[in-house]
């Protein structure tokens, strides 16, 4: 029952009590206003919601923070179109859901709009977000009202879920391409679906012949059936994976650990960039509590980074130390790793790199301002979160 419904019950109230004192015609005038009022309101009421259609959808499926301890503002659009050329909408409100569950915020919130005649409005509605994860939110429910506020209708619920990534700003850093991707010209099992090279074993593309191109790579066959010259284009050669660790145990009140992990994400992030920026193909392991498996995900382009993150953000986080050594030591048992980087936000004096990892394992200290700090770990030791 909204507001104006119930002033609108007391004046109707007062107006048949006065009609009742007083049977005269200004009494008897008053009582009938109160009772065409309401049913005209009702009948705009009723035109419009036939007239009025509204959409949801995520125009900007990311948001990144300013600033690593200032809040991102994950949005989406809430279209409503009035095609009513005579009855403008003065009031629509709309509930809204939001929830996080990598962080574990959540909360509801009522967006208020109105739409002029023939006209079709988009409402922008932002939500505030301090800590990193994917962001669901859904409009629960859209009513609009007359212009007394008497009866509200609704014109549409449960509308379909938008998730919006929240991600950390990047920060600039320089790894060392060399230390991490060595050129060589060694075969190859894996190549590249996004650039072309030289490699003649697996074909990239083929085209037509430009000027400048060798006559070896000119395809005969092909170029015989077409009666055109078509070129052969080589692909390009992949170096083994860059293994990379996320640390995701954390301790602390909820506060605390999601500062850790918003500076963890922080890293990773500007690490995958780094790495996607200087064509270094790296593969993802970390630790998903939910279904106590380890989980691992390729990534070479921009593009799979986020998928990678969305996938990331469905995992929760642990507080045991144990927990997180046991599932890294079996995922690493019978691997051979050129190698790795474990990022983490916690201690890593104490890191087992003789069972996580045979070759090579550096540790990345990602906590406070220096987000770089490589310790490279030789004698076996015990994890510690």
């Amino acid at each position: 029952m909204t507001l104006g419904t119930i002033l609108y019950i007391l004046l109707f109230f007062v107006s048949v009590f006065i009609s009742i004192m007083y049977l005269e015609f200004g009494a008897m005038a008053l009582m009938g206003l109160m009772v065409t009022i309401p049913v005209c309101m009702f009948l705009f009421l009723l035109v419009l919601r036939k007239r009025v259609s509204v959409s949801v959808d995520s125009k900007n499926p990311l948001a990144e923070k300013d600033a690593i301890d200032k809040p991102a503002r994950a949005a989406i659009t809430l279209s409503v179109e009035n095609r009513s050329h005579l009855l403008p909408v003065t009031k629509g409100i709309a509930k809204v859901r939001y929830e996080n569950p990598f962080s574990g915020d959540k909360g509801k919130m009522k967006i208020r709009f109105s739409v002029d005649t023939g006209k079709k409005r988009d409402r922008r509605i932002p939500v505030v977000m301090d800590n990193c994860g994917n962001v669901s939110i859904t409009v629960e429910k859209v009513r609009i009202y007359d212009y007394l506020n008497i009866f509200a209708w609704t014109i549409g619920k449960h509308f379909e879920t938008q998730d919006v990534l929240v991600l950390p700003p990047t920060k600039e850093m320089y790894l060392g391409k060399d230390k991490w991707y060595n050129e060589t010209s060694a075969d190859s099992d894996r190549f590249s679906t996004y650039k072309k090279g030289d490699d003649p074993s697996e074909i990239f593309n083929i085209r037509e012949y430009a000027d400048g191109d060798k006559i070896q790579r000119i395809h005969w066959k092909l170029s015989s059936k077409t009666g055109d010259l078509m070129v052969k284009e080589g692909s390009l050669p992949l170096m083994k994976e860059i293994h990379i660790f996320i640390d995701l145990c954390a301790t602390g009140a909820k506060q605390e650990r999601n500062d850790k992990i918003n500076r963890l994400i922080q890293g990773v992030y500007s690490i995958a960039m780094f790495m996607i920026e200087s064509g270094i193909p790296q593969a993802y392991i970390w630790y998903d509590k939910v279904n106590g498996v380890i989980q691992e995900y390729s990534v070479e382009q921009e593009e799979e980074l986020y998928w990678m993150f969305q996938e990331l953000f469905r995992s929760k986080t642990t507080t045991e130390e144990s927990e997180l050594m046991e599932a890294y030591v079996d995922w690493g048992k019978g691997r051979l790793l050129e190698s790795a980087l474990y990022l983490t936000v916690a201690d890593h004096e104490s890191l087992d790199s003789g069972n996580l990892v045979r070759d090579r394992l550096e540790v990345m200290d990602l906590r406070g301002d220096v987000i770089l700090s490589l310790i490279h770990i030789s004698e076996p030791t015990r994890l510690r979160c």
